[in-house]
């Protein structure tokens, strides 16, 4: 952490502002030397990590969002889950193998990518890992503020039902994300107290993420 503090300190006096719409720096092929790479790696780096969100979810044909509350795990090695606590109890798990919902008496069903919202949730694997050799075949990444303050936008090579996703953060801590597939239809995500580094127990494996294939 001391490394990238230094590292970032060189951009600590920039004017630029996470939510400037103007001087986005591309991060495709970005080189691992300057302060966003020092970043990008670092934030790659972070390990297991266990944190609070609450959802909101905007439409069009609603005057107020429906706005649901939980807990995301993310693990290196097993992918990541959502466990929705509030007003409904759920979990959501991503990784390689695709998506799949686990309801309460933890009963797993396989989730289409065409689901309405199963494509967004499932491309925040790669986002909460910032594993831009994954992003950058599918998205256009620009990065604005700076490595202290930042929002990182990444927008879709090919026309589609994702739309725009934006990121903020300070320095390794993901703050907020933002899917937007219009201006009257979105979902945000607020994230908070997050906890790096954590061991899950088996008990939480076993709960929230897909069971190890059988031989």
């Amino acid at each position: 952490m001391r490394i990238l503090l230094l590292a970032l300190a060189a951009v600590a006096l920039s004017p630029a502002r996470a939510d400037s719409p103007d001087g986005g720096i591309p991060l495709t092929g970005l080189s691992g030397d300057g302060p966003w790479g020092v970043l990008v790696q670092a934030i790659g780096r972070k390990g297991p990590i266990r944190a609070s969100f609450t959802e909101s979810r905007y439409f069009s044909i609603r005057k107020e969002p429906t706005v649901l509350h939980g807990v995301i795990r993310l693990s290196p090695d097993h992918g990541m889950s959502l466990d929705y606590t509030a007003p409904e109890t759920l979990v959501l798990i991503a990784d390689s193998q695709g998506l799949i919902m686990r309801d309460a008496r933890g009963r797993d069903r396989a989730v289409p990518l065409a689901v309405k919202q199963a494509g967004a949730i499932a491309s925040l694997l790669p986002i909460m890992q910032f594993d831009l050799k994954d992003l950058t075949d599918r998205f256009n990444i620009e990065a604005f503020g700076s490595p202290l303050d930042w929002r990182i936008d990444f927008r879709p090579k090919e026309q589609g039902p994702l739309g725009t996703i934006a990121v903020w953060g300070r320095l390794t801590d993901v703050d907020r994300i933002e899917f937007r597939r219009s201006a009257t239809q979105r979902i945000e995500i607020e994230v908070s107290d997050t906890v790096t580094g954590v061991r899950f127990t088996p008990e939480e494996l076993r709960r929230y993420f897909r069971a190890p294939a059988t031989r």
